[in-house]
């Protein structure tokens, strides 16, 4: 994951456009919730949460990276989205932010950050 990727998102998450409204509404979500609690995906989205050592963030870097999982949650559900699929959104950009800021390399996370780069769910 490389900065340039990151800044991406960033932005993205700042102009609302990480999501288009249109493919939210289009979105079958109770589907792709089903999917995301698959044990594959699941699995793999655990474990590369568990390689995300939180405590030696400082306290300013906390605050940032809760500001971009705040930010993504509204994002979805302004532009229609489910509560769930909201939360699910936000958690991914709390891992893919975590992991930069942490300097942690994870083929995982980089698929993340590929698909919402490209305006679509990680799947």
């Amino acid at each position: 994951m490389d900065k340039q990727s990151i800044e991406t998102l960033q932005t993205k998450l700042h102009q609302g456009s990480l999501l288009s409204a249109s493919f939210l509404q289009d979105l079958d979500a109770e589907s792709y919730l089903a999917y995301r609690d698959r044990a594959d995906f699941d699995t793999e989205w655990i474990g590369a949460y568990q390689k995300l050592q939180r405590d030696s963030l400082t306290e300013a870097e906390q605050v940032q990276l809760t500001e971009w999982s705040r930010l993504a949650f509204v994002h979805v559900m302004q532009e229609g989205g489910d509560a769930d699929l909201a939360a699910y959104v936000s958690d991914d950009m709390d891992m893919i932010f975590t992991a930069f800021t942490l300097e942690v390399e994870d083929h995982f996370i980089d698929r993340l950050v590929e698909s919402y780069i490209d305006e679509r769910l990680p799947v």
